[in-house]
């Protein structure tokens, strides 16, 4: 019974689990902030796109300038490039990608070193 309601909304859009880990214990040490300029009609299919990515860890519809923003999580700068040139940029309906990449995140989940 409880897992139908949750179930609900999770369906509707009205509730969303999110996972914060340690990245770099994965071996993924890289990270940036792709504002997208999608083509007018081209922002939903465009986000669909995004959401099949595995290295996009979290992508959202905005106003201004660009109308798209993602998270991109990658091993090294050369996966990054590799991700917005391979992927990104011949993606129909990407105009324009501005990267803004993480010198360091200030606010995030710390992790304590495992006792042994």
């Amino acid at each position: 019974m409880l897992h139908r309601g949750r179930d609900q909304h999770i369906g509707s859009g009205s509730l969303c689990i999110d996972i914060e880990y340690d990245t770099a214990r994965l071996g993924f040490t890289n990270g940036a902030v792709l504002w997208i300029t999608a083509a007018p009609a081209s922002p939903d299919s465009v986000g669909r796109a995004l959401s099949e990515h595995r290295e996009i860890a979290c992508a959202a519809a905005t106003a201004g300038p660009s109308n798209l923003v993602a998270t991109v999580v990658t091993r090294d700068t050369a996966a990054l490039y590799a991700y917005i040139s391979g992927r990104l940029g011949p993606l129909e309906g990407v105009q324009h990608v501005e990267t803004s990449p993480f010198k360091r995140k200030v606010k995030r989940l710390t992790y304590q070193p495992p006792v042994r």
